[in-house]
């Protein structure tokens, strides 16, 4: 059984500066959230440019990406420990003074090498500043408050995935690729400054010992299912090197969670999934974040690849869904400290179902207002949901947990967006190779109707100068290109068919998410044995 550890519960804010010191905390976690996930996102785009800048192999330059991923994977777990045992403010600032410095690097990078090196050390410090952000919040804003204070900070986890590829793009594009990483120092040196001037520093634990076992198996546990999720989609499930990065990391992740559940001070407290709040709202953020990763991986892909847009146009088209959640979060915060995380979750869930059966429909001849609109409603869904979820996760958690349990709650959010982009390009391939075999054994030149399609096809590439011969093949090309384009589409409706049955599914467990508005355990203590 682990000790119980009493805090003395932080004094109510007194204001500074003319405002609340809990609007300025969560104003300085919202400068950290912001960057990191910008910064997660808006590389995607600089990638071709960073392979034809360095003459670079693509699977070399892959690990730009992954480098990133991976160190992320590595401190996350561990920011609980780091911040109980050096205090949030100093860990905040440290970690924002990494983040910078590595951003800084990354833009005088000389080489591919030196910019994975440079991308790794910015990874460290990105890592930590999600679940810090968490922490000031849980740890300066009163718990009848907490509901709009976490939609504030929480607002960067959906715009930034949709408004980085649309910033990057037009960076790459009519400025320089470099630049992606320059426009983090200003930010981050207010962020800094922001730090040592507003953030009271939090009452740190003594006697902490660093599950050094823990750390070492989760780093290398997490590194290898990060890595094996974002490759196996490339190499395939089977391949040898997938079922060898997934098989050790789920075996290694394992042996961390008995190490965890067994060890007096454990690196990241596992016994807070035995809460019911708990374990309901991670798997309502599960489920969003599928949601999520279903618009911003798969519209993308259908516009530039099928439509034929560019970066920027694509962005153009994604960023109402930011605008959606822009408008929709601070209202579910209102509702959350107002009626509990329940009414909006589920009323969220149902809009992304609706807007994920609208999207079952997406073809070429879908105009692009009809997507945008579409997408504002799953902006607005998600919106709804994801901060009530994450708020609902942390808020009946005695206060000596809530650095431990932010540091869970992230590592969780991002082994899920991976285990979501894994699945969803899983599935759209499969199903697209599914849906070729079947039309091309039932779209054959002998049909009445693909008969009289290839003859007007034959009939004018000859009108255009070509040998009839010669236009007999092209026209079974164009043929198989027309089936091949079909069979691609329907994959992508499959693909939101899923998405919309996964949030449906989703809201039958959110149904029994409960807390009175206001409700915090202060005093109380989670049993944990």
């Amino acid at each position: 059984m682990m000790a119980s550890i009493s805090l003395s519960v932080p004094q109510p804010a007194r204001r500074s500066f003319g405002i609340p010191y809990m609007y300025q905390a969560v104003l300085v976690a919202m400068l950290g959230a912001f960057m990191e996930m910008l910064d997660t996102t808006v590389v995607n785009i600089a990638l071709p440019k960073i392979i034809t800048v360095f003459n670079a192999p693509v699977d070399a330059a892959g690990f730009v990406l992954t480098g990133y991923m991976i160190a992320l994977a590595v401190v996350m777990p561990a920011t609980g420990y780091f911040s109980d045992r050096f205090g949030v403010k100093r860990l905040y600032i440290f970690s924002m003074l990494m983040f910078t410095l590595g951003s800084l690097l990354c833009a005088l990078a000389w080489s591919l090498d030196s910019l994975v090196l440079f991308r790794v050390i910015q990874g460290l410090g990105g890592g930590m500043l999600s679940p810090l952000g968490m922490t000031l919040v849980f740890q300066s804003v009163p718990a009848e408050k907490r509901g709009i204070a976490m939609s504030l900070v929480g607002l960067p986890m959906l715009v930034a995935p949709v408004l980085g590829p649309t910033l990057g793009g037009y960076l790459v594009q009519y400025v320089n690729w470099r630049f992606i990483f320059t426009m983090n120092l200003p930010v981050g040196a207010v962020a800094i400054v922001a730090g040592l001037l507003i953030l009271r520093e939090s009452e740190r634990i003594p006697n902490q010992r660093l599950d050094v076992r823990g750390f070492l198996l989760s780093a290398a546990g997490f590194a290898a299912l990060f890595y094996g999720l974002d490759k196996a989609t490339d190499w395939g499930w089977g391949d040898p090197r997938s079922v060898l990065l997934l098989g050790g990391g789920l075996f290694l992740v394992g042996l961390w969670a008995v190490n965890e559940l067994t060890v007096a001070q454990p690196l990241i407290e596992l016994r807070v999934l035995k809460d019911r709040v708990y374990a309901i709202a991670t798997g309502v953020t599960f489920v969003v974040l599928l949601g999520l990763y279903a618009s911003m991986l798969l519209i993308p892909l259908f516009m530039q690849n099928f439509k034929g847009l560019g970066a920027m146009q694509t962005g153009l088209i994604m960023f109402p869904q930011a605008i959606g959640s822009g408008l929709a979060m601070p209202i579910s915060g209102w509702l959350y400290d107002r009626v509990g995380p329940r009414p909006p979750i589920i009323a969220g869930l149902l809009l992304l179902a609706f807007a994920s059966w609208q999207l079952t429909r997406l073809s070429l001849a879908t105009p692009d207002s009809t997507t945008r609109i579409i997408l504002i409603l799953g902006g607005v869904a998600l919106g709804l949901v994801i901060m009530p979820a994450m708020t609902a996760s942390m808020s009946t958690l005695p206060q000596h947990l809530i650095a431990r349990g932010s540091a869970l709650t992230n590592v969780l959010r991002q082994l899920f967006s991976s285990l979501a982009t894994a699945l969803f390009l899983t599935l759209l391939t499969t199903r697209t190779n599914l849906h070729l075999a079947m039309l091309s054994q039932t779209v054959t030149p002998d049909l009445p109707n693909v008969r009289v399609w290839l003859a007007e096809v034959q009939l004018y590439l000859v009108h255009q100068g070509m040998a009839a011969a010669q236009a007999k093949t092209y026209s079974v090309l164009a043929l198989y290109q027309q089936v091949a384009l079909k069979a691609s589409i329907m994959s992508f409706d499959d693909c939101f068919v899923v998405a919309m049955v996964i949030c449906l599914l989703g809201a039958i467990p959110a149904f029994f998410l409960h807390i009175k508005p206001g409700a915090r355990p202060a005093g109380e203590a989670l049993v944990l044995e």
